[in-house]
C-alpha cells in the first residue's frame, strides 16, 4: 500500500511533466523554430519552403495560441513585419507584440459579436494584400469560434445554437467543424479566398488529432476540394440527431449553398505544422526519463467518451508490465451532457478513473493518474483537469459529495474539488489536445 506522501510525490511529478509538455509546444518557440528570415536575400523560409518577400509581409494569428505565435513571428521578422492582426481568448497578455499588429479578444467556444467583428477585421486586412505580398497565417485551436462571419441567412445566434447542440450531444471537434465550415464566410478556405493573389504561408499549432489542416480552426486558409461541404454537414447533424433541432436558416444555408466561385492560385502557398499532441507527449516522456523513471507511451490519438476513456486508462495501468512505472498518452475525449452539473472532459475522465481505481482494490492503490488539457481550460471548470488516486472517491464522500452521483450529473468538478487534486494553471497560451498520465506511487528513482 502506498502512503499519502508517496501519492503527493507522484501527483507533483505529473504536474512537472505536464509543464515540460507545455514548454515543448510553446507557441512562440515553435514559430521561431519554423521561420528563418534572410534579410540579405529577402527570403523567408517557412519550414522547408523558401518564399521571396518582394512586397509586404502581413501576419494573421488566430486561436488560443495567437499571441505567442505572433510574438514568435515578430521576433523573426523584426521591422520586416508590415501589418497584422492577432485574435485570441481573453485573459492572455499581449506583451511583446509590435504596435503595428492589432490585437483583438473574442469568444470561445461559442462565437459572439466580438468573433464576428474579428472575422470582418481579418477579411479587411487580407483585402488589401497584393500578388507580391506574403501572408503569414498563424493558426491554432479555438479559431473556429474566435473569428466568424456567418453565411447569410445564418446569424451568430443560429451558429451558437448549432454549436451548443453538437457540444451537448458529445460531437468531437472534427464533426463540429464539418457543420460550421459551410455556414461561414471565413472557414474552409474563406480567408484564403480573401487573400486573393498573395502567397499564404500557414503555420499550425494543431489541436486536432491527425493534424488535418481542413479541420484545425475549420481550415480558414485551406480551400475545400470540389463540393460545398453541405452533405458532410447534414450527415453530422443526422449522426447526432440534431437536424430537427437546428434553426431553419441553417438548413436553408446548407441545402442552398453554392460552390465557391474563382479559386485562388495556391501553387506558391506553404503549410507547416509546428507542434501537436505528439510533441507534447514526447516531451513528457523525456522529462520522466530524465528523472530516472521507466515510461511507456500507450495512447497517441485517443478519442471517445470521457467516462469510458477514464476507465480504459485504469485498465492500462492495471495491465502495465512491472518494469513500467509511468504511462503517457495523448488524445481528446468528449462528454455527452445528460446532467446539470459543472465539469469538463478532463475532470470527468479523472473522476471516472478515480472510481475505477477504487473498484480495483489493492492493485488500484498503487497508481496516481491525471487527465489535463494543454490549454489549461477544461470546458467551464476554470481548471486543466485533475490528478486522482484510489482514495479520491472516498475523500469526496467524506466531504459530502457522492462521486457516483456527481459523475451521473456531469458534476465532476465538484467531486474532484472536494477530494483535492485539481490542476489549475490558468490559460496556458497553447493548445494541443489533452495529456493523460499515470504514475506508480512510491516507485520513484
Amino acid at each position: 500500500m502506498t502512503t499519502g506522501s508517496e501519492r503527493e510525490a507522484a501527483a507533483a511529478a505529473i504536474v512537472r511533466w505536464y509543464r515540460a509538455a507545455l514548454a515543448a509546444v510553446d507557441p512562440e518557440a515553435a514559430v521561431r523554430r519554423a521561420l528563418v528570415w534572410d534579410g540579405t536575400s529577402g527570403v523567408l523560409s517557412v519550414g522547408e519552403h523558401p518564399l521571396t518577400a518582394r512586397g509586404r509581409v502581413v501576419v494573421l494569428a488566430v486561436g488560443k495560441a495567437a499571441f505567442g505565435m505572433a510574438r514568435g513571428a515578430s521576433v523573426v521578422l523584426g521591422d520586416r513585419l508590415d501589418a497584422g492582426l492577432a485574435v485570441t481568448v481573453g485573459g492572455q497578455t499581449a506583451s511583446g507584440l509590435p504596435d503595428r499588429l492589432r490585437v483583438l479578444e473574442a469568444s470561445h467556444p461559442v462565437p459572439d459579436g466580438r468573433s464576428e467583428a474579428a472575422g470582418r477585421a481579418a477579411i479587411a486586412l487580407l483585402a488589401g494584400v497584393e500578388h507580391d505580398d506574403i501572408v503569414l497565417a498563424l493558426i491554432s485551436g479555438g479559431g473556429s469560434a474566435l473569428i466568424e462571419v456567418p453565411r447569410p441567412p445564418v446569424t451568430l445566434a443560429d451558429l451558437a445554437t448549432v454549436t451548443d447542440l453538437l457540444l451537448r450531444a458529445g460531437a468531437p471537434i472534427g464533426a463540429l467543424n464539418a457543420v460550421r465550415a459551410p455556414l461561414s464566410l471565413v472557414k474552409a478556405g474563406g480567408l484564403r479566398r480573401a487573400a486573393g493573389p498573395a502567397t499564404v504561408a500557414t503555420l499550425i499549432l494543431s489541436d486536432v488529432l491527425g493534424n488535418d489542416p481542413r479541420v484545425i480552426a475549420s481550415g480558414p486558409t485551406v480551400p475545400r476540394g470540389p463540393g460545398t461541404g453541405a452533405e458532410d454537414a447534414l450527415a453530422v447533424l443526422d449522426r447526432f440527431a440534431a437536424r430537427s433541432a437546428v434553426p431553419r436558416s441553417v438548413l436553408a444555408a446548407l441545402l442552398g449553398t453554392a460552390e465557391p466561385g474563382d479559386r485562388p492560385d495556391t501553387s506558391r502557398d506553404a503549410l507547416v505544422v509546428v507542434g501537436d499532441s505528439g510533441t507534447a507527449v514526447a516531451a513528457a516522456e523525456r522529462a520522466a526519463l530524465a528523472e530516472g523513471r521507466r515510461p511507456s507511451v500507450v495512447w497517441r490519438a485517443q478519442e471517445g467518451e470521457a467516462v469510458d476513456l477514464g476507465r480504459a486508462w485504469v485498465r492500462e495501468c492495471l495491465a502495465a508490465p512491472a518494469d513500467v512505472d509511468v504511462l503517457l498518452g495523448g488524445g481528446e475525449a468528449t462528454v455527452t451532457v445528460r446532467g446539470h452539473g459543472v465539469g469538463g472532459r478532463n475532470t470527468e475522465f479523472a473522476l471516472a478513473a478515480a472510481l475505477a481505481l477504487e473498484e480495483a482494490g489493492e492493485p488500484g492503490r498503487g497508481w496516481v493518474v491525471a487527465s489535463l488539457a494543454t490549454d489549461g481550460q477544461d470546458g467551464p471548470t476554470g481548471a486543466a483537469g485533475a490528478t486522482v488516486d484510489a482514495g479520491t472517491a472516498g475523500r469526496s464522500r467524506a466531504a459530502g459529495v457522492d462521486p457516483v452521483a456527481a459523475l451521473g450529473e456531469n458534476d465532476s468538478l465538484r467531486a474532484v474539488v472536494a477530494a483535492g487534486g485539481v490542476v489549475a494553471p490558468g490559460a496556458t497560451g497553447t493548445n494541443v489536445n489533452d495529456l493523460y498520465l499515470a504514475v506508480r506511487a512510491g516507485d520513484g528513482p
